[in-house]
């Protein structure tokens, strides 16, 4: 079936191939952040990321989020700022000693 459709509709092949070259480039960075720093700054970093599309998708696009959506909202931002004073405050406690 997937064959046939796209022999059927070339013109997709474009988007398929961008599909795969943008994949290969996000996995690529999610292996260097793995590799030079640690799996906690990952998710920071992919759950910034995921709130930042959000925002613009609200923002931009004219979208709504519930109470309950705006909530989950603060809540990740809430762990993001959570985590980042931690280890602030860890590296403030590790340069004095």
């Amino acid at each position: 079936p997937a064959t046939s459709y796209l022999m059927n509709n070339p013109e997709i092949m474009s988007s398929i191939i961008k599909f795969i070259a943008c994949s290969a480039i996000g996995q690529s960075f999610i292996f260097f952040t793995i590799a030079h720093f640690d799996p906690l700054v990952l998710t920071t970093v992919t759950t910034t990321r995921k709130i930042f599309s959000v925002l613009l998708s609200i923002f931009m696009k004219g979208h709504t989020l519930s109470s309950m959506g705006w909530s989950g909202m603060a809540l990740a931002c809430g762990g993001i700022m959570s985590e980042l004073q931690d280890k602030s405050r860890k590296m403030n406690h590790a340069h004095r000693h």
